[in-house]
């Protein structure tokens, strides 16, 4: 007969079914995740620091995003409403009641027919009034007129340009769009306030007077200091009581309406006579939605910010789950006590899955805090004093809330690794004090899904970048789809990334086949990451998600910067400098007297004064301009060959020019060719552009500078004169605005019309501030009374603006310093989950330096993989966003596919040999004394 079993053989159980064990799992958890400080900091800080990012940028972005009641104040300060003149006193306007400069024009109204034909007046009839805004005020309200032009101040050296604003900017009905921050009040037309950029700029201090030289001539008074908010704090402005600094009608004016709210009805009948209203009660409570889109969206910047704060959240968190495998492999012991105390697999799981929850806490209020702050020490570096770009401070907190719960789950999820490794320890193994490696899974799955992931990631990023394209090209965009679309565009990269790591064991033993051919130490490394990708493919995770992180930043830069290049148009060659001698009651004598002063000046630049073709004065002032015989279908673009420039007056940029051989080598930058240089011998034209040229011979046409659209359009009416004349292209590197260049006598001898009026000068390191203060003092000096009728002001071509190069270098290096600290974190984590292999190689009488090179060859092999890998996927969405099919129209400029070869290089393989080197740097040296084990 069997015994009955005795009740003190009976192993309790610890079950974490009933809700009432969690509190003993989270007891548990905390005193385990923080009896090792340095671990639980490590990987606090690990989930912290992107926390902190993703909260710095939320905070960034809500602190320069205008709410709509800081629009208002920007715009009214504390007004009810204000007036603005749009347009001539004709029905057929109507505003946006939100955005008052979006207005449409209703169809079949005068102010429609006007618009399509301003010419059809009769000659008798005067073009339409502006209606007059100070009559405009409702009877019995108050007002405050505003006026803002430009005036010209006296200066230490030089005249220095002004912002000048008329009116009561300083009454309290304005405040919040002036702000009077000290000194008095303008009681008389001879006081003013100035910015205190002004203040600074010109030297002087309040009290003292200052000259104003235009539009009038008087002295004034400093009496206080007042800033206008919706301009940046560097602004040099004026201001002065209505009247006092001579500004006419043709300046911009506004007049406030302090208490006078404007109903919808209202605004319609002002709309009527050419008015726009900006009203506070309107803007609020708005008739209809408004149908503006040149709001900023910050949902779109939210998106970005979450975007990057996801794939650092993916990378940091491969490297705290590995923190935590090690950390959980270390106290395994811990874990056995209790298994053995009747802890079962669920209890265990609670436990360890728990202390992720309470370090993604800890790291996620932490880096919260952390972010806050480094957002605000953010937008005070970055504000600039204008309320519009940067109303203030504000904290998101409902996204903060949700950045610290992503935290949260960061941490949690990191842990579910380890969890499960430590719900299935081994008591017995474990209490002996057994350091068996881990086992690697035998499941065929991971291998056969890391492939197919990936390839399904690869898939949608195409797919889904197409179809973004296919959904910008629609000729309306009233909806968001294309944004929905695009998310495709950042989900199917994080898809290929996990499908690399889920493959990467199976990736290693291909490349491993390799390593082991280059020594000893190599071939240890490489075994040791293929048999152990519990601690390698982390090592090789994160550094594919800095990599894939900095290549998409640095494929995007560089293609904005190849579309920046395409779009730029070049006035002449790099490095030359004009200038337009026109102007009323300047003639030849102030010519000659302006070409002497700029050469003693500037005697290195080698200035001439070329011919050049009159685009300026009244609307019945002939212009004679080639013809563009192309005429390309340009769509809503202009670039290139669809140039405003090339069927558009332009004062600064003539279209034809005379000079001699080496006056044309000047333009260009370089000597002309054979062909160039007969044609201009024979007195023929020289096109560089060649939309002018067809069958050998340009067309000028000759009408009214009024018949000249303001968007380069080609004029429908008939030219009062037509001119051909012969003429060859000269190729140029980039399209420049340069049309016809002929000398002087082929000018004359084909009747077109020119003045010596065009400075030309040599500037390869462009003008600086002394060669301009310098040039214009000798300007005032030597012209006299004269001075005043043209100021000497040099346009250097310099090319476009290269941002990119800065961008590169920040970004690498910052991928460089995030990858290295990674890597050797993580590297030396898997050295310390490694520690009995050292043991061996001590044991067996290997040398530290043989365990320093294997780490070193474990990094190279980890880094490199990574690096190769990322850079690839890197590339994936900016390819999706360029993938078309057919070809683009003329005027239309898509971003380009113009990845960086040099920077994808240092990524992909300058990185890997950083961190390689810096591990091997930090690699221990020290000999440690073989310990001896049971299994």
């Amino acid at each position: 007969m069997s015994e009955r079993p005795r009740r003190d053989t009976h192993r309790p159980t610890i079950r974490s079914r009933s809700p009432f064990a969690l509190r003993p799992a989270l007891l548990l958890a905390r005193r385990l995740a923080f009896a090792r400080t340095g671990r639980a900091v490590l990987v606090a800080s690990l989930i912290g620091l992107p926390i902190a990012g993703l909260a710095a940028g939320s905070v960034l972005i809500a602190s320069t995003t205008q709410s709509t009641e800081d629009e208002l104040t920007v715009e009214l300060g504390r007004s009810a409403a204000l007036l603005e003149s749009n347009g001539p006193d004709l029905v057929g306007m109507r505003q946006d009641p939100v955005d008052r400069y979006a207005a449409v024009t209703r169809p079949g109204t005068r102010l429609q027919r006007w618009q399509d034909d301003p010419t059809s007046t009769d000659a008798d009839t005067p073009a339409p009034p502006t209606a007059d805004l100070l009559t405009s005020v409702p009877d019995g309200a108050a007002s405050i007129p505003v006026r803002e032009g430009s005036a010209v101040v006296a200066g230490p050296e030089v005249p220095v340009t002004v912002t000048a604003v008329e009116g009561e900017t300083w009454a309290g009905a304005l405040h919040g769009h002036w702000d009077r921050i000290d000194g008095a009040v303008p009681r008389a037309a001879g006081q003013v306030l100035v910015t205190p950029a002004t203040l600074d700029r010109l030297h002087v201090a309040v009290g003292e007077t200052l000259e104003l030289e235009d539009p009038v001539q008087r002295q004034v008074t400093i009496v206080g200091t007042l800033r206008d908010l919706g301009r940046p704090s560097s602004t040099l402005a004026v201001f002065g009581p209505w009247g006092s600094l001579g500004l006419g009608d043709d300046d911009a004016t506004q007049v406030f309406l302090p208490d006078h709210s404007v109903t919808w009805p209202e605004v319609q009948r002002y709309n009527d006579h050419g008015i726009v209203v900006e009203s506070r009660a309107v803007v609020l409570d708005p008739p209809f939605a408004s149908r503006s889109s040149g709001g900023y969206d910050p949902i779109v910047s939210y998106g970005y910010v979450g975007l990057a704060g996801a794939f650092a959240l993916f990378e940091v968190g491969l490297l705290a789950a590995a923190a935590f495998l090690v950390s959980s492999r270390a106290d395994t012991r811990s874990h056995a006590v209790l298994a053995s105390v009747g802890g079962d697999r669920r209890f265990l799981f609670s436990v360890v899955s728990s202390s992720g929850l309470v370090l993604g806490a800890v790291g996620a209020v932490c880096g919260t805090v952390l972010g806050i702050g480094g957002g605000v020490a953010a937008f005070h570096l970055l504000d600039s004093g204008d309320r519009a770009r940067y109303p203030g401070v504000h904290l998101p907190w409902l996204v903060l809330l949700a950045v610290v719960a992503l935290g949260v789950l960061a941490g949690w999820a990191a842990s579910l690794v380890a969890a499960r490794s430590a719900s299935r320890v081994d008591v017995d193994s474990a209490l002996r004090g057994a350091t068996r490696p881990a086992p690697a899974s035998r499941r065929r799955w991971a291998s056969v899904a890391g492939p197919v992931l990936a390839g399904v990631g690869v898939l949608m990023t195409m797919a889904c970048g197409v179809g973004v394209l296919m959904l910008n090209d629609r000729p309306v965009q009233d909806d968001h789809l294309a944004l929905v679309v695009g998310v495709g565009v950042a989900v199917g990269p994080c898809l290929a990334q996990l499908g690399i790591v889920l493959a990467a064991r199976r990736l290693l033993a291909g490349v491993a086949r390799i390593g082991e051919r280059l020594g000893l130490p190599a071939r240890i490394a490489v075994r040791d990451a293929v048999r152990n990708p519990v601690r390698t493919v982390p090592v090789l995770a994160s550094v594919m998600s800095v990599v894939f992180v900095s290549t998409v930043v640095l494929t995007f830069a560089a293609a904005g910067q190849a579309q920046t290049d395409a779009q730029y148009e070049f006035s002449t060659a790099e490095g030359v400098g004009t200038a337009s001698i026109t102007g009323d009651g300047i003639d030849a004598a102030l010519r000659d007297r302006a070409l002497r002063v700029v050469r003693q000046v500037l005697p290195e630049a080698d200035i001439r004064l070329l011919g050049a073709g009159v685009e300026t004065g009244s609307d019945d002032a002939p212009v004679t301009l080639p013809v563009d015989v192309h005429q390309r279908d340009c769509a809503d673009s202009s670039t290139g060959a669809c140039s405003d420039w090339l069927s558009a007056p332009d004062a600064s940029s003539p279209h034809v020019l005379t000079g001699d051989v080496d006056d044309l080598a000047e333009l260009l930058g370089h000597r002309p060719s054979r062909v160039a240089r007969a044609a201009l011998e024979r007195g023929d034209a020289v096109s560089m552009r060649p939309e002018y040229v067809r069958d050998g011979v340009v067309r000028l046409d000759t009408r009214p500078l009024s018949q000249f659209t303001a968007y380069g359009e080609q004029p429908t009416s008939r030219a009062t004169n037509s001119t051909t004349l012969p003429a060859v292209v000269e190729h140029t590197d980039q399209p420049l605005h340069l049309g016809l260049f002929l000398t002087p006598q082929g000018a004359q001898r084909h009747g077109l019309e020119t003045e010596r009026s065009f400075l030309v000068g040599s500037f390869p390191g462009g003008i600086t501030d002394e060669q301009t203060d310098t040039l214009a003092v000798t300007w005032q000096t030597a012209a006299g009374a004269d001075a005043d009728l043209w100021y000497p002001w040099f346009s250097v071509e310099n090319g476009p603006e290269d941002p990119f190069r800065p961008i590169a270098v920040v970004v690498t290096l910052l991928a460089g310093i995030v990858t290295l600290g990674a890597t050797t974190v993580a590297i030396g984590l898997a050295r310390a989950d490694g520690r009995r292999d050292d043991e061996v190689l001590d044991a067996v009488g290997a040398s530290p330096g043989v365990r320093r090179l294997v780490s070193t060859w474990q990094a190279a092999l980890l880094t490199l993989v990574g690096s190769l890998v990322g850079v690839a996927l890197g590339t994936l969405p900016l390819r999706a966003l360029t993938l078309r099919f057919t070809p683009t129209p003329d005027g239309v400029v898509h971003m380009p596919f113009a990845p960086d070869p040099v920077s994808l290089a240092v990524l992909g393989l300058g990185l890997p040999v950083l961190v390689t080197a810096g591990v091997w740097a930090v690699a221990g040296r020290r000999r440690r004394v073989a310990v001896r084990r049971t299994a």
